[in-house]
């Protein structure tokens, strides 16, 4: 569930516009905490297409996306609600085109970051490419940087559907205000994506969407990429198995958000020394190299023997029980959902692809497993991202044709 922070071998050659904030003024939801409302919005950079199309070719990806026009650069935070139901502020990208009228609006969700600094508002590696793939295309496009994430200094509620939702939901909600705010219409459909943490955020926030049936947010495409959506019976017991520090970081960064979210102690799940170093290094100021310095090498070892043998022998914990309230698929989905994965990804396992894909068919659902061929959990997202900014391309271009 790692974010694409590899992926980037440059991103030196950049045309950075002067940071501006806009006044509140200009937008008629400033002063409120009402979800979705702006608090802050502030002008983060800029960029032409030839230094978009630069970056793209920097990124290493296997096919070459069209990249049209330049891009402006937005942080907005944005009144959202916490787990607890409290208000909060959150931050995210917003990547406006440099054109008359956007194809659409694609809201992207970002992979597991365990640093605050490195997400798409900063703005993070991950955040410009996007940008250039989708702003640079002629999409508005948005990316939450999840509450705990960004300027949020709150716990990351990591992997728990409710509160990542309302992230998402709520960006879409501040973003409409600040367009219109800037004399641009809202125009076009809306599609969701994102990678691995960012995919099950996806598919979750599309069920809410749907549920909301806001004509401002119609849902006509979604495109997660290497998702965990089974998480009970697929990826936690995936995870816990698994044979490096990467699941650690996984299930580490859940123990610690869950535990609270839920109210449990973190002792009664994660052995020590780990239940103490777990809630430290994912405080959202740590590397990932240096969250996993504080980890098991092998995320078992970290649970406690209680924890292990009730698992084991399959009696019921708050922990799985929290889990499988986070699944974010079962349902049947409006609009159609392309779920890629790669082969060879050990990070999450293929089968979370392919087992809700069946499942949201079999609800009826128009949902189709694509593999991106033999590739790991970042070569997924670098597989797929041009085919799914091709299948954007054409959904907009017949919605602009029935016009």
């Amino acid at each position: 569930m790692r974010s694409t922070r590899s992926i980037i071998i440059a991103l030196t050659f950049v045309v950075v516009g002067c940071a501006r904030t806009h006044d509140l003024a200009n937008f008629r939801d400033a002063g409120t905490q009402a979800r979705g409302s702006i608090h802050t919005v502030k002008q983060i950079g800029g960029h032409s297409a030839p230094a978009l199309r630069f970056m793209v070719a920097m990124a290493g990806l296997p096919e070459r996306a069209e990249v049209k026009c330049g891009v402006r650069l937005y942080r907005i935070e944005y009144w959202t609600e916490r787990y607890d139901g409290k208000p909060t502020v959150a931050s995210g990208l917003v990547a406006v085109p440099r054109t008359d009228t956007f194809k659409g609006v694609v809201s992207y969700q970002h992979g597991t970051s365990s640093n605050r600094h490195e997400a798409p508002s900063q703005p993070s590696e991950e955040g410009v490419l996007l940008s250039a793939m989708f702003a640079g295309g002629g999409f508005l496009c948005v990316a939450p940087d999840y509450i705990g994430l960004g300027s949020s200094r709150e716990l990351h509620p990591y992997m728990h559907a409710p509160s990542t939702v309302n992230a998402v939901v709520d960006l879409l909600k501040a973003a409409h205000a600040f367009v219109l705010a800037e004399n641009q219409a809202w125009s076009g459909p809306l599609f969701l994506t994102g990678f691995s943490q960012g995919g099950h955020a996806t598919v979750a926030a599309q069920r809410e969407l749907e549920s909301m049936n806001d004509p401002r947010f119609h849902v006509v495409a979604s495109a997660p990429v290497a998702g965990a959506y089974d998480l009970d019976r697929i990826s936690f017991p995936v995870a816990l198995e698994g044979s490096d520090t990467s699941h650690s970081l996984y299930l580490g960064y859940m123990a610690n958000a869950y535990s609270t979210i839920y109210g449990q102690p973190i002792e009664s799940i994660i052995e020590a020394p780990y239940a103490e170093s777990i809630p430290k290094v994912f405080d959202g100021e740590h590397s990932e190299e240096e969250v996993e310095a504080g980890l098991a090498p092998k995320p078992r070892p970290m649970f406690g023997k209680q924890f292990l043998d009730d698992y084991d022998h399959g009696r019921p914990t708050w922990l799985l029980k929290a889990i499988a309230e986070n699944e974010s698929y079962q349902y049947k989905p409006n609009a159609p959902i392309r779920m890629y994965y790669g082969d060879a990804d050990k990070d999450v396992s293929p089968a979370d692809s392919i087992a809700a894909a069946e499942a949201m068919r079999a609800l009826g659902g128009d949902v189709t497993a694509i593999s991106t061929g033999n590739y790991d959990h970042v070569g997924s997202i670098v597989h797929a991202i041009v085919p799914i900014r091709r299948w954007f391309d054409e959904i907009a271009a017949g919605a602009a044709n029935r016009k």
